[in-house]
C-alpha cells in the first residue's frame, strides 16, 4: 500500500539529515496547485511526475492515513507527521531484519527472520523477497544477495 511513499521517501528524499527542508521540498513538488494542501489527485500526479505510479486507492489510503482534520487533504504538518511515522516504521523493519547489525540485509537474514516465525523458506525465495525490498522500499542493492539502506547504515 505504501510502496510509492517508501520509494519516494528513500530514493528522492534519501532520509536527509535535514528532514524539515526535505519535507518542504517534497511537499512543494506534490502541492501542484500551491494551496498549501495535497489531495489525492495531486499526490498521484506528483508521484507520477517523479516516476512513481500509484493507484487511486493507494493514494487515498495515504491521504486518509495522514489526514487529521478529515478534509481529504494533507497540510504540511499532517504530511510531515505521516512521513516521520512511516520512516520510523521502515527503520524498525530494517533494524529487525538486520540480524547481525552490520547495516546490510542479505538473503540469510531474510531466511532467519522467517525461521524466527517458524517458517522455512528457500534461498531463492529469500532472494526474491530481498529484491522486492530493494524495489519497494528504495534500499540500494549491493551484490546480488545483499541490500543496505540508502544512506548506508542506521
Amino acid at each position: 500500500m505504501y510502496s510509492a511513499v517508501r520509494k519516494l521517501f528513500f530514493t528522492d528524499c534519501q532520509c536527509a539529515r535535514e528532514p524539515s527542508k526535505t519535507y518542504e521540498e517534497l511537499f512543494a513538488k506534490l502541492d501542484t496547485n500551491k494551496d498549501g494542501k495535497v489531495d489525492v489527485s495531486e499526490l498521484r500526479a506528483g508521484l507520477a511526475a517523479m516516476g512513481i505510479q500509484t493507484g487511486n486507492a493507494a493514494a487515498q489510503k495515504i491521504v486518509s492515513s495522514g489526514d487529521r482534520d478529515h478534509d481529504d487533504r494533507l497540510d504540511f504538518k499532517e504530511f510531515t507527521k505521516y512521513l516521520k511515522d512511516h520512516e520510523k516504521k521502515l527503520r524498525l523493519t530494517f533494524k529487525n531484519l538486520d540480524k547481525n547489525k552490520d547495516g546490510q540485509i542479505d538473503y540469510m537474514e531474510i531466511k532467519q527472520s522467517f525461521a524466527d516465525l517458524g517458517l522455512d523458506i528457500s534461498k531463492e525465495d529469500a532472494e526474491k523477497i530481498l529484491q522486492r525490498l530493494v524495489g519497494n522500499l528504495g534500499f540500494s542493492a549491493l551484490p546480488r544477495d545483499t541490500l543496505t539502506r540508502g544512506r548506508g547504515g542506521s
